[in-house]
């Protein structure tokens, strides 16, 4: 079985081409609460506070249920489960079932983990093709067409954020790999979209200057530093403070790697 439900973007049924929206917005939230916590029971509080911005009405439980009898009639079933049955209640709540490999969340999750690691232990190109994948599922902002409820904004946020970081493992390992024609300005665009993110930054710079650059590069260090300073009042970190000096030192160890072990 391939992948059946997305998070990361609008909320989809992934299974469904003609109609793959699970319903209703309440239905988007719901799924999305149980989703976030797959194969576990997500109590009714929880998910009573996903579907209702201010105080639930005194009919919540009762809502609730129905929200979820309709749901249940959307999914597919639960082909690694002898019943087959794929939204249950599970005390103190409901649960949904996922097998492997159905939701999008886990194997982006699992690409990033596998991807950081290789990248850790030097081999480049099983990294970037590791991060390119899972990069790949991403169709926009987590559950965006969710409303960021209080109890699901900090997961949801989480879950943005690792999607940029492994945006910058996936620089840096194109940049470990070589030349790279389009880095330079996949990274602008990145740069663009987050310009507080330092790493991003830092991955521009070192581009830069291996694309014999260093004027650009040192003019993006200043941009970065204005950017920091009005936007959040702090100077660079150390990563940027040093690569900074070792561009205006020319030193020898920002070569591409390729061309620091002698490698075609």
């Amino acid at each position: 079985m391939g992948l059946l439900f997305g998070l990361l973007g609008p909320v989809r049924l992934l299974d469904d081409p003609v109609d793959p929206s699970p319903g209703t917005p309440k239905l988007c939230a719901l799924l999305t609460a149980l989703a976030l916590q797959p194969n576990q029971a997500v109590p009714l509080a929880r998910l009573t506070a996903a579907l209702w911005e201010k105080s639930p009405p005194a009919s919540a439980i009762a809502n609730l249920r129905t929200y979820a009898n309709q749901l249940r009639k959307r999914l597919p079933p639960a082909h690694c489960t002898v019943d087959r049955a794929r939204l249950v209640a599970s005390p103190p709540g409901y649960m949904l079932r996922v097998c492997p490999r159905e939701l999008d969340v886990l194997a982006f999750t699992d690409l990033h983990r596998r991807g950081r690691r290789a990248l850790r232990e030097g081999d480049s190109e099983e990294a970037a093709s590791l991060l390119s994948a899972g990069l790949n599922l991403w169709r926009g902002s987590a559950a965006e067409d969710v409303p960021r409820m209080p109890v699901l904004a900090p997961r949801l946020d989480a879950l943005d954020e690792q999607r940029w970081s492994a945006a910058e493992d996936l620089a840096h390992a194109r940049l470990d790999l070589g030349s790279d024609p389009d880095l330079v300005s996949d990274l602008r665009t990145l740069v663009a979209e987050h310009p507080l993110r330092e790493r991003l930054w830092h991955a521009l710079m070192l581009a830069l200057y291996r694309s014999n650059e260093a004027s650009a590069a040192l003019d993006t260090y200043r941009e970065a530093r204005r950017t920091l300073v009005q936007q959040l009042g702090v100077e660079p970190g150390p990563d940027l403070v040093r690569l900074h000096a070792a561009i205006l030192n020319r030193d020898p160890a920002l070569r591409w790697p390729r061309e620091k072990t002698g490698l075609p």
